[in-house]
């Protein structure tokens, strides 16, 4: 078991040295193929030939967060962990430069959600899909929920935008992993219109009303 109390920096050690199996990397390969292939053929390119981009959202309004959530709320006083469909749905339409016919893929435990309407009331340009709309419920029935989110972690790590709760532990690494890559990379900003993988909360608003607070991990923290 990993230590809590880690600095980050040390984290960023074990993180670097993590392979990914071969069994999951390719189920990702596949999600992630299905998702820019669609975004490909609502451009107009069928063959693919450069890069195709997509947003990956931690969509977590799934019964078991929902409870764990509003406790935490209520334990610590504040509001801003718990976001509804409503709020997400809002705040990633309004992100800054999304450009349009574009899929956002909803990463969401498919079994533990109560809302059937996720993928209404999204912002005209932005196409949602779920694992069922994809063609890839199959690909994840088939693995443990711990496999089933290990693929999700993939295919939100490589996604152009990544939007989740900064109070998810899933989220958290996903950013952290993300940040990792930005800072292997030599970028120098981790935040704003300019970046090459921008993250963001959905649960905090950002500098403007309505959007989602940009978020990278701090690396200078001492714990995760």
């Amino acid at each position: 078991m990993w230590h809590d109390h880690w600095p980050l920096k040390d984290y960023a050690k074990v993180f670097e040295c993590l392979v990914l199996v071969e069994k999951i990397s390719k189920e990702a390969d596949i999600v992630v193929s299905k998702i820019r292939k669609i975004t490909s053929l609502q451009n107009g390119n069928n063959l693919m030939s450069q890069p195709v981009s997509y947003v990956a959202v931690h969509m977590r309004i799934e019964k078991d967060w929902m409870i764990h959530c509003k406790k935490l709320e209520q334990r610590l006083n504040i509001t801003e962990i718990c976001s509804s469909k409503e709020q997400i749905i809002e705040r990633v339409g309004n992100i800054a430069g999304l450009k349009t016919s574009i899929v956002i893929y909803l990463a969401v435990a498919d079994d533990l959600l109560e809302d059937n309407s996720i993928l209404v009331g999204w912002k005209e340009g932005l196409l949602p899909f779920e694992k069922k709309g994809l063609g890839v419920l199959e690909i994840y029935k088939k693995q443990s929920y711990l496999i089933q989110s290990a693929i999700d972690y993939e295919v939100c790590v490589r996604s152009d935008v990544f939007v989740g709760n900064s109070y998810s532990t899933f989220s958290s690494l996903v950013v952290f992993d993300r940040t990792q890559i930005m800072i292997s990379m030599g970028a120098g900003e981790r935040c704003g219109l300019d970046v090459r993988w921008p993250s963001y909360a959905y649960n905090l608003e950002g500098e403007a009303k309505g959007t989602p607070h940009a978020w990278a991990t701090n690396m200078s923290d001492l714990r995760l």
